[in-house]
């Protein structure tokens, strides 16, 4: 009887122990990053080519506004992905790509929020999406949040449409701002959004997306969306990125002479051109500036209903 009681006394104990341990994780895990990401899945890893000792994607517990730590990206010259099951390669594409990938979801509306801190060294004059939605066997992203030369810029591009000069990098270098990003993948708007798709938030105040919010964001290809739905991911991705190389090769005054690429969307009747499609093949007289941007805060929830009160008045209308 004595061992029996004995027994059953370290079986509890261990028990316990195995459920303070769960919870207390979980809620680790749930404070730091509310984005279920696939697998733990990042594009890129190891440390950055730019030859700076940094990790590609790491975890930084002294930059962070809340729980223990943030997620800082760095994409330096150089730095590109292969893929999962290498059916894509970044390397030979024209492209630089540090992402995290969220798994996959079939609700039709999303909310994304988060904070982001931008580098206060990040050049002005390249261009970089930041956060961005996928739907699977569709090319192009159904929208992207872009810092393009300078300015924030929320681009839905199956609709091949744009809006920019919604934030200047004056105020989004150096320091924390929160971003809350609602998106309907339907083809109807709910009621309270009052005719509205797509709607961006910069620390709590709502911007002009113009037209760009007021059409359903995929468009023809919403039949897309029914196997799987849509993929969130956030990091640094950059296409095309000889396009900017040669530009700034031209300025050091050397011509490249380079063969050119021709990039073929098919199905989706695109075509883009670049200078090569294998640009980390090239000796350049010019590197690409190391871009940084630190993560935290991360939201990714499904619901028709404005989860977070956000304001829906637009203060200032940008054109």
């Amino acid at each position: 009887m004595k061992q029996y009681l004995k027994n059953t006394f370290w079986l509890g104990l261990v028990g316990a122990l195995v459920l303070i341990f769960l919870a207390t994780t979980g809620e680790e895990a749930k404070a730091e990053n509310k984005i279920s990401t696939r697998d733990h899945y990042t594009s890129a890893e190891g440390e950055t080519k730019a030859g700076t000792g940094e990790l590609v994607y790491s975890k930084d517990h002294n930059h962070k506004i809340e729980g223990k730590y943030s997620e800082k990206f760095v994409l330096g010259h150089g730095d590109c992905s292969t893929g999962r099951g290498k059916s894509w390669n970044d390397c030979i594409t024209d492209r630089g790509r540090v992402e995290r990938h969220a798994r996959y979801s079939l609700s039709r509306s999303k909310w994304y929020k988060f904070s982001i801190f931008v580098d206060p060294n990040w050049d002005r004059a390249t261009k970089a999406s930041i956060a961005q939605a996928k739907v699977k066997n569709l090319r192009k992203p159904v929208w992207m949040l872009r810092i393009d030369n300078g300015q924030l810029k929320m681009e839905m591009n199956v609709l091949r449409c744009y809006k920019s000069y919604l934030v200047d990098l004056k105020q989004l270098a150096g320091n924390w701002n929160d971003i809350v990003i609602y998106v309907n993948y339907s083809k109807k708007a709910t009621d309270w959004s009052r005719g509205a798709y797509t709607m961006l938030w910069v620390n709590g105040e709502r911007k002009d997306l113009g037209v760009c919010g007021e059409l359903p964001v995929l468009s023809k290809y919403s039949s897309k969306f029914n196997k799987d739905g849509s993929s969130f991911r956030y990091g640094i991705y950059q296409s095309y990125v000889s396009r900017e190389l040669n530009i700034k090769a031209k300025t050091a005054g050397v011509d490249m002479n380079l063969p050119g690429c021709v990039d073929v969307h098919k199905g989706e009747q695109h075509t883009s051109r670049s200078a090569t499609c294998r640009p980390w093949e090239v000796d350049w007289p010019v590197k690409l500036e190391t871009k940084r941007i630190w993560f935290d805060d991360l939201h990714d929830k499904a619901s028709k209903k404005n989860i977070w009160n956000m304001d829906l008045s637009i203060k200032s209308k940008t054109y």
